[in-house]
């Protein structure tokens, strides 16, 4: 009877703890870890590359945007500098010339706008619905008289062209609003509808006369 070799439990862990080691596995094929050294050096390279096209591309972006304020600044300096009156050599300066609003001058205001037609003593001599003492809303069945006040646009002419009193005028845009209203011209120009009232010219308007 042969009796059994009695094995320490300690021995056995540390004969498991060494072979589990990575020194001291077993050695592989050597040409499955030169690939995997290789593929693994391709990914590092790979996200280095990422990496620094990232960097670049975000200093690229920080130099535009810091040459585009350099450049809305130095703009901006040279329109001050075309502002600033210069000193030269040689030359006083009085003393109420070195404050801002002297160093700064404001800008010179825009031109006043066109008068709006004529004035009231003139448009009263050449407006003929003053001279008649009529009034234009009594010709509001007419559409060619409404369409003579209306430009090409549909938009009705302004005092400028016109020459009417304030009066008159204010006359004339309830005439061309009232015939829009109607149906009896058009909105969007000046020429009459096709079939429309003002189709066949005044002699449709003789009874209104």
């Amino acid at each position: 009877m042969v009796r059994p070799t009695a094995i320490s439990i300690s021995s056995i862990r540390t004969r498991m703890l060494h072979t589990s080691l990575p020194h001291r596995a077993p050695a592989s094929n050597p040409a499955s870890s030169s690939s995997a050294s290789t593929s693994t050096r391709d990914i590092l390279s790979s996200l280095l590359s990422q990496t620094q096209a990232q960097a670049q591309a975000q200093s690229d972006s920080q130099l535009k945007a810091l040459d585009m304020l350099a450049s809305i600044t130095s703009r901006d300096a040279n329109a001050v500098d075309e502002t600033r009156k210069t000193f030269r050599a040689g030359h006083f300066t009085p003393p109420h010339s070195l404050t801002s609003t002297s160093l700064y001058p404001e800008q010179k205001p825009f031109p006043r706008a066109p008068l709006l037609g004529p004035p009231k003593k003139v448009a009263a001599k050449i407006d003929p619905f003053h001279l008649s003492k009529t009034s234009p809303t009594s010709h509001d069945l007419n559409p060619l008289f409404a369409l003579a006040f209306v430009n090409q646009m549909g938009k009705i002419k302004g005092r400028a062209e016109t020459g009417l009193t304030w009066k008159s005028q204010r006359k004339v845009g309830k005439l061309v609003r009232r015939a829009r209203a109607m149906g009896l011209i058009s909105a969007w120009n000046n020429q009459p509808v096709p079939g429309g009232l003002a189709a066949g010219g005044m002699s449709r308007f003789s009874r209104f006369s």
